[in-house]
């Protein structure tokens, strides 16, 4: 079932009994109803209320299933990357070259330099790592453990997913490797068009291969804008003024105040582990008075 449901005109009700029938099929496990009518509790008025059963339509969830699936997507692609590299002649099962099968000896790790002392916040890169590795068989290193990649060898970086792009030329700018010998590339389940750019922009050599695709327009201030163009938002006050509102009255957050996440990408994400810190801050930060809907998680 799709997690978004079109209306030809808005109905609040038919938006509340299509995000609960997506809690109770399973859809969007752990996030059960409970946890969606304490969070919808906290907002006040019918505007804000309007605004919470919104959000959650439009919450783009993924259980840790869901997110080996489009991991696969990606290390398809970064396996044929590197078997194209080859030349190899003949067609290769990208299964057969990721297990070692075509001469090519890949491994995978997460974005993190802990020896380093470069840890990204979160640790979600470890834990598609450990998935990857338990599902497909192959090495999973840290790439603090390596610095040099023999002829044969390729690695590739797994995480999530990435919005803004930042902590991962971060990461790649403390790697003491070289990059220009084109044997590593980056394989995240779900990238934001913002990071695309950045990744590209910087690391050239460094090519990105993702399962989703994250555009501006299926984030918060867009939707936001769609919400009144389409007269889904019946208030006069704009739904992002509502939103700020609420984001105030609610201050100060633990992870500091920015409204719209980290980079201000104003992402709808979350995951069954967890939410990813660029996506709205009302989702996954806590206050005094504020219990996020799903826990930021690691």
């Amino acid at each position: 079932m799709s997690q978004n449901l079109q209306f030809s005109d808005f109905d609040q009700l038919a938006v509340e009994r299509a995000v609960h029938l997506l809690s109770r099929t399973g859809v969007r496990a752990p996030l059960n109803i409970e946890r969606i009518k304490s969070w919808v509790k906290q907002f006040q008025s019918q505007a804000e209320k309007t605004l919470a059963w919104l959000i959650l339509r439009n919450l783009i969830f993924r259980t840790n299933e869901q997110l080996l699936s489009s991991m696969r997507q990606a290390l398809k692609q970064a396996t044929i990357h590197f078997v194209e590299q080859q030349e190899s002649q003949g067609k290769v099962a990208w299964g057969d070259a990721l297990r070692g099968n075509t001469g090519l000896s890949i491994s995978c790790g997460p974005p993190s330099l802990a020896t380093r002392g470069f840890v990204p916040p979160g640790k979600s890169g470890e834990l598609m790592a450990r998935m990857v590795n338990q599902r497909y068989r192959i090495a999973k290193h840290f790439p603090s453990e390596i610095n040099v990649l023999a002829p044969d060898e390729r690695f590739i970086v797994v995480d999530d997913g990435t919005y803004t792009g930042v902590q991962l030329c971060n990461f790649l700018r403390n790697w003491d490797i070289d990059f220009s010998q084109r044997h590593v590339a980056i394989a995240v389940s779900m990238a934001h068009k913002t990071a695309c750019q950045a990744l590209k922009g910087e690391f050239p050599t460094v090519p990105m291969f993702y399962g989703e695709l994250l555009a501006p327009e299926m984030c918060f201030t867009s939707l936001c804008q769609k919400w009144v163009e389409t007269g889904q938002w019946r208030y006069e006050t704009p739904p992002i003024e509502v939103y700020d509102e609420v984001h105030r009255r609610n201050q100060p957050f633990e992870k500091g105040n920015g409204a719209g996440g980290y980079g201000d990408i104003g992402a709808l994400v979350a995951f069954e582990h967890g939410v990813p810190d660029d996506s709205i801050q009302l989702l996954w930060d806590t206050s005094p008075t504020w219990q996020p809907l799903v826990d930021r998680g690691t």
